[in-house]
């Protein structure tokens, strides 16, 4: 594995970090789907960010494209711990997040539970992971 590229890691760690605070918790029901979108995101910047800490370059971050799985099993063999919420996200999202979906269909049955345990649980994330790489 190539040297961590620091720099790209800060890099996607600040952009988390701004699809997060664009996720506002009040959203009403029919924004919820906008919400997950923009959950889904953050979560595929952080995972990113972290391979990037791990010497992930670039090209490899993106040969993963949006697969949030394929994601979130290479940073898990890295030795990132995901939590539960975390995992969920990832169950709702995924489908919708590789297909387009998020564009293309609307749900109905998102929950907001699950997306405001999700968004706690990436702010986590997001400060773990940014933290030793000194990211903003």
């Amino acid at each position: 594995m190539a040297q961590p590229d620091l720099a790209l890691a800060r890099t996607l760690a600040a952009n988390a970090r701004g699809f997060l605070r664009a996720t506002p918790e009040d959203a009403y029901h029919d924004r919820l789907q906008d919400r997950y979108h923009r959950l889904a995101i953050a979560l595929e910047l952080a995972l990113k960010s972290y391979l990037a800490s791990r010497g992930y370059s670039d090209a490899a971050n993106r040969r993963i494209g949006h697969d949030l799985r394929r994601a979130a099993d290479t940073a898990r063999a890295e030795g990132l711990a995901l939590q539960t919420a975390i995992e969920r996200l990832i169950d709702d999202a995924h489908p919708f997040f590789m297909e387009g979906g998020f564009h293309r269909q609307h749900r109905t049955d998102w929950s907001r539970d699950r997306a405001d345990r999700a968004a706690i649980e990436l702010e986590a994330l997001v400060a773990n992971i940014a933290a030793p790489i000194g990211a903003r």
